[in-house]
């Protein structure tokens, strides 16, 4: 009886799904039908003129264009919020990064007489070419490979004084190095985002950075691997390579500014969709195309509600264009109003790669540390508009192909992927904010961050199915309420059924008893917690929740574990230790150009911490720390905590995870609530 129960979970788990059955046909045929990804590509060509870097000029100047295209969608209350960046002030655990921009930035080699005889990289042509928070200098100096140039050794029988060195590594790390020891500036031909197309076109000039808090300031150009090379095969030749660099660029204070809109609600509670508008021109994929996608929803949603194809929302839907991560951080902290009312968030981040970009779309759930029941409405979209596209890609029929007029007729193919950390979604679902979110996105993309990220690559076709998978979900929460308790119930079920067989198959490929059953009960108390994470939407009718409970009852019957309920491993020192997250510091440990943790903590003491290093069956060192602290709830005890990341990683010593919460504890992260 048990094995046939089993493989009842193997064959549901296997199941395809037809239909979205949280929303009406009438609902679906609407979004489905106004949603354009002509229109988004539009919005997203006018992005990509600009070079967004935070709090510049060229972000401004996009941020205006958005709130122009939303008050002409009939948002009256579209506007720019801006929030002070100067280098001191913190939002949370983010140090306010200062504004940078660049008037000019020209790299030229120069001639025995020191005349301009070939122009290596132009701000003004590419403005990748200068790294971010580069200074301004105007330098003539000869050229010197270092290598990597990250470590003493580099430099060994090497007088870089009063030279431009030439190194693979990333600017920041370099200098550190160099500019001590009288370098001039940088020349990096870093090869960052290494994918399976890594150093297949040596042309790319990628995208390059300096510390914005660095105490040597300095400048750095990046240039193509065969730049590189040429330069180095020149050097090995004894050739002297002399060059002028001239930049007009630094810091200055700025703010953050976020452009935002709303569909005010009846109720209180908001459903926010998310972007990050920042990165160096073009930057099509990453991210004009999420920005531009949920402007698309925004310009549907408005006309479908002005048309009264679709009701106005009970909850507020808001739209929100910040810098990634160091944005939304600097809006969660500086405008706790919203963060309080948001229940939950739909970030998109790369949406519109085209079969040139080599990407692979994820419909990508929140942590395990922060269960929800919107993950499974998100993979419930995410297949329907799979199946559609295959079906249409198979037969050229299907109800709802979802395909733009110049865009491509490829399925979808999309991904239903666990949680991934990388850009504004883990801000929302750190344990601080405790919001539930979704993530859409692309990886890998051979161009990301590089000066080939342009719209040419960008299909419109993927634009609208990104768009509808988004609005859809959002469109959704905005409405949900207890007469969509037995759709939300039955959906759960049969995604419960599928997430059982993965933890069994799983289960049986742990060697350790303790741990496998460790495993089990971390996923039947998982499945339980997303069933009732609907409270947060509305109140469950009470015989809804008795039908879930003799489900999730009759599901523990079915898998649970036979062998010992002990703890997965010994409670030993520390072990029965209860921590609870400190509420006035609010985001992840580390954001983008500041780490909380490393700052506070020390960098040679938080080097020798050990989860940060640690390598899991299924995560590594960040995942592990982000979700000890989004664990650390006051409740759970150290113990319990490791139990957790365990079971979503891979196993973890006790010690190791006790280590890292008593160093989060020496900088007031955490506080011991007993022991």
């Amino acid at each position: 009886m048990r094995k046939l129960a089993i493989a009842l979970i193997v064959t549901l788990s296997a199941a395809a799904q037809t239909s979205i059955p949280f929303l009406s046909e009438k609902q679906i045929a609407a979004l489905a039908s106004e949603i354009s990804g002509e229109s988004a590509k539009r919005n997203l060509e006018g992005f990509s003129r600009h070079h967004r870097m935070r709090g510049s000029r060229g972000f401004r100047a996009a941020s205006e264009q958005i709130v122009a295209e939303l008050k002409r969608y009939g948002y009256e209350d579209a506007h720019i919020e801006s929030l002070t960046a100067d280098g001191t002030i913190f939002y949370g655990t983010q140090r306010s990064r200062p504004a940078w921009n660049a008037e000019r930035g020209e790299l030229w080699e120069l001639d025995g007489s020191d005349a301009h005889v070939h122009r290596i990289a132009s701000w003004e042509s590419a403005p990748i070419t200068l790294a971010q928070d580069s200074h301004s200098a105007d330098v003539t100096g000869e050229l010197i490979d270092v290598g990597a140039g990250t470590a003493d050794a580099d430099y060994a029988n090497k007088d870089v004084k009063g030279k431009i060195v030439l190194t693979s590594a990333q600017p920041g790390a370099v200098a550190a190095k160099a500019i001590p020891r009288g370098a001039l500036g940088i020349i990096s031909y870093a090869q960052n985002q290494r994918t399976a197309w890594y150093g297949a076109d040596d042309t790319l000039i990628r995208w390059g950075h300096l510390d914005t808090f660095a105490e040597h300031k300095t400048f750095a150009f990046m240039v193509s691997l065969r730049t590189a090379r040429l330069f180095q095969m020149r050097l090995a030749g004894g050739e002297k390579i002399r060059l002028r660099a001239n930049v007009v660029a630094g810091q200055e204070p700025g703010s953050y500014d976020i452009a935002t809109a709303t569909i005010p609600g009846s109720e209180r509670g908001e459903i926010v969709f998310s972007c990050h508008l920042d990165h160096p021109r073009p930057g099509a994929n990453d991210n004009a195309s999420g920005c531009a996608t949920i402007l698309e929803v925004a310009r549907t949603l408005s006309q479908l509600i002005d048309e009264k194809r679709l009701e106005k929302p009970r909850r507020t839907i808001r739209f929100v264009f910040p810098a990634e991560i160091e944005g939304t951080l600097a809006l969660l902290n500086g405008k706790p109003e919203i963060a309080k009312n948001i229940r939950a968030a739909i970030h998109l981040d790369m949406v519109g790669g085209g079969p040139e970009t080599k990407a692979i779309f994820h419909v990508t759930r929140g942590p395990a540390s922060a269960p929800s029941f919107i993950y499974d409405l998100a993979d419930s979209v995410g297949m329907f508009v799979n199946e559609q596209s295959e079906a249409f890609a198979k037969t050229g029929e299907a109800k709802y192909p979802l395909v733009a007029s110049d865009g491509s007729r490829d399925p979808l193919r999309a991904e239903l992927a666990p949680f991934s950390a990388g850009s504004d979604h883990q801000v929302y679902t750190d344990s601080s904010f405790g919001i539930p979110a979704i993530y859409l996105n692309d990886w890998p993309d051979r161009y990301i961050h590089t000066n080939a990220d342009t719209p040419a690559n960008i299909d419109p076709t993927k634009l609208k199915r990104a768009a509808f998978i988004g609005a859809a979900v959002g469109y959704f929460l905005a409405n949900t309420g207890p007469a969509n308790a037995p759709a939300l119930l039955a959906l759960l079920q049969q995604n419960g059924l599928r997430r059982a067989a993965r933890m069994l198959e799983r289960r049986a490929a742990l060697a350790d008893a303790a741990e496998a059953a460790n495993l089990t009960r971390f996923h039947l108390r998982h499945e339980r917690e997303t069933h009732s994470s609907m409270e947060r939407f509305f109140k469950v009718p009470e015989a809804m929740d008795a039908q879930a409970t003799q489900f999730l009852d009759n599901l523990q019957r079915l898998v649970g574990e036979t062998r010992p309920a002990a703890p997965a491993v010994a409670a030993t020192t520390g072990g029965s230790i209860v921590f609870r997250r400190n509420p006035s510091v609010r985001g992840p440990m580390s954001a983008f150009g500041y780490d909380y943790f490393t700052d506070h903590y020390g960098e040679e003491r938080a080097a020798k911490i050990r989860l940060l290093n640690f390598q899991g069956l299924r995560g590594g060192g960040g995942e592990y720390a982000y979700e000890v602290l989004n664990f650390a709830d006051g409740r759970r005890t150290a113990q319990e905590i490791r139990d957790g990341v365990s079971a979503v990683y891979g196993p973890v010593p006790l010690d190791v995870v006790v280590e890292y919460l008593r160093a989060l504890e020496s900088i007031k992260v955490v506080s011991v609530v007993s022991q």
